[in-house]
């Protein structure tokens, strides 16, 4: 550390942990401070680093090249941030504001070391995650085909696949033809025999208490004595018709038994004909079954290969396997949470040193750094009051020089005016003097009188700006000059 203080590495460190270079020649101690702060930065953005290429690789199935590249660039998003979130935690006002400073910048370190452990401790559970995975998969799979058997598509192929069978055992012969007389036959011979069964039932029955009442011996409810007597002889007559009744039972059975034999041999005959019946028949619904439970032997195909097809073990399927093993098992939870818990609290140490020194005591790099920032506030004043009073003397240099330049314009303007007037006068007087002159030679006036005379009227009639005459007509004659002297001439002639 002393080494890397004194080269130039020492001071990049420094700035990377958040130190000003200035202060720091105030107060090198803090030095060491700020290196240790930024190889904790440097630490955290490596983890972040690991973490992200094994997010990639491990859960996203990446290239590792891309892996990396990737890692590297949040590596270096993470530097920038925790460089962001503890570069300006300095103890500012009152604990209520400290308190409002820190929180918001510990719940985002919080959330980024949450982020960056995650992938770390999928890693490092790797083997126990990917045999939670198997059993979750088998589970799923017993799931999945359970559902396809008892499923309504599974019935269906099942019924379709009866169908097949009973018509390909047609087709290899295995077809009983039975016609509607021998059916009809074969239930009166049942019904005949089993009268007749009845009826030979009951008159063996009464034969056998005919003989125990004739001979006395053997059965109960008889009067015990031997001889045909009157008991034994009604007994007698009871079996006597018991035994009328089963012979027409047996005549009648006889009969129904030759004519199911006569349905039978007639049945057998038309067997050939109808087997080869059934068998184009069963063809035809070959044909036509045989695609159909196909059609549903691919879909259940398709079910099946989508369950196998969902047996992932992705990020998020890893995320699942972890949190099914530690439902199993709280050993493992205990660990995950630990470790979990470890890398998080790596991923806190930038903010939480900062915090910490924050909360403190004041350092002397804090004492050091005031006083800077009192040196450069004050700098800032003197230059802003400097900058004020440049401004205001050349405010007032323009005002000056604006002023100047007007008084001379003024003068320059005065002096034009005064010479375009006095040329006027002269120009005027001229005028003047020639039309007084006129005027005497015409009224036969002394010279002098005429001019008084003229340029009194003119003074007074004629006067233009600045007191000037106007413009003399042309050929000289102005018709006020005449009408006037009109007048005149007029009034003073006897």
């Amino acid at each position: 550390m002393v080494e890397l203080d004194r080269h130039s590495t020492g001071a990049l460190l420094c700035r990377l942990g958040g130190a000003d270079a200035g202060v720091l020649s105030l107060a090198p101690k803090a030095r060491r401070e700020y290196i240790a702060l930024a190889m904790v930065l440097l630490a955290t953005a490596s983890l972040a680093v690991v973490s992200m290429a094994y997010a990639m690789t491990d859960g996203l199935k990446a290239n590792p090249a891309i892996g990396v590249l990737v890692g590297l660039f949040w590596g270096a998003l993470i530097l920038v941030i925790d460089r962001a979130l503890i570069i300006n935690l300095k103890p500012r006002g009152s604990k209520g504001r400290m308190f409002l400073m820190i929180l918001p910048r510990l719940l985002m370190a919080a959330l980024l070391g949450l982020v960056i452990s995650t992938p770390l401790t999928l890693r490092i559970f790797s083997d126990e995650i990917a045999g939670q995975m198997t059993r979750d998969q088998i589970a799923a799979a017993n799931i999945a085909a359970e559902e396809l058997s008892s499923g309504s598509l599974k019935g269906l192929f099942d019924a379709k696949e009866a169908e097949v069978r009973k018509y390909e055992d047609i087709v290899a012969g295995k077809y009983t033809y039975t016609a509607a007389g021998l059916t009809g036959a074969q239930q009166e011979y049942d019904t005949a025999k089993t009268a007749y069964d009845a009826k030979q039932k009951q008159a063996e029955t009464a034969y056998r208490k005919w003989q125990c009442e004739l001979y006395g011996v053997g059965c109960e409810g008889t009067s015990k004595k031997s001889g045909n007597g009157p008991l034994a002889l009604a007994m007698q007559k009871e079996y006597q018709n018991r035994k009328a009744e089963a012979g027409d039972a047996k005549r009648l059975m006889d009969a129904k038994q030759t004519a199911l034999l006569g349905a039978q041999r007639e049945n057998g005959a038309d067997a050939k004909t109808a087997l080869a019946a059934a068998q184009a028949d069963a063809g035809k619904q070959l044909a036509i079954l045989r695609p159909q439970r196909d059609g549903l032997q691919l879909q259940l195909q398709q079910l099946n290969d989508a369950a196998q097809a969902k047996r992932q073990d992705g990020l998020l399927a890893q995320l699942v396997a972890l949190g099914h093993l530690g439902d199993e098992s709280g050993i493992a939870r205990l660990a995950h949470l630990l470790l979990a818990a470890l890398l998080f609290m790596i991923e806190l140490l930038p903010v939480a040193i900062k915090t910490l020194s924050a909360a403190g005591p004041t350092t002397i790099y804090e004492r050091a750094e005031k006083l800077d920032d009192d040196r450069v506030l004050k700098l800032a004043q003197e230059r802003a009051g400097r900058e004020r009073t440049k401004q205001a003397q050349i405010d007032q240099r323009a005002a000056d020089s604006e002023a100047r330049v007007a008084k001379k314009v003024q003068e320059k303007v005065e002096e034009v005016v005064t010479e375009i007037a006095m040329v006027a006068v002269d120009q005027w007087s001229k005028e003047v003097r020639q039309s007084a002159a006129d005027y005497t030679n015409r009224q036969h006036l002394p010279t002098y009188q005429a001019a008084r005379v003229l340029g009194a009227q003119n003074a007074v009639q004629q006067r233009g700006p600045y007191n000037l005459p106007q413009a003399r007509n042309p050929h000289g004659n102005d018709p006020a000059q005449q009408g006037g002297g009109g007048q005149q001439s007029g009034g003073s002639k006897p």
